[in-house]
């Protein structure tokens, strides 16, 4: 079996530039989840301000944690998404990197690397 190098390495680097692309994006997304305040903490702090018949007070904490909990579920969401994303393409760069190019991605790889080539 014969390799194509040089198309192994153009795959190679597509491929590695995506996952850094998603590792950036998996970073603000991770620093978006700490922004948000600890549920535990607001939980404590809103049975304290009912014992205290902070009415007012619990209820606009819970109202701010409930919107905080629909963008912590938005973000887990997200997490997940990227982190599949970023483990299919782990498990492709393996393939290109062992020589495994499929039909489907080798051509166009080809064409994009071969300069004589008049595909645009």
């Amino acid at each position: 079996m014969t390799y194509n190098y040089e198309v192994i390495a153009k795959m190679a680097a597509d491929i590695s530039k995506q996952m850094l692309k998603l590792n950036n994006q998996l970073d603000k997304i991770i620093d978006k989840q700490n922004e948000l305040t600890d549920p535990e903490a607001q939980q404590a702090l809103a049975i304290e301000l009912i014992n205290e018949l902070k009415w007012d007070d619990a209820a606009k904490l819970c109202a701010e944690q409930g919107k905080e909990q629909g963008k912590r579920a938005k973000l887990a969401e997200e997490e997940t998404l990227v982190r599949t994303e970023l483990e299919s393409l782990r498990e492709e760069l393996v393939g290109v990197s062992a020589g495994h190019i499929t039909e489907s991605a080798a051509p166009s790889a080809a064409l994009e690397s071969d300069p004589h080539s008049n595909a645009s």
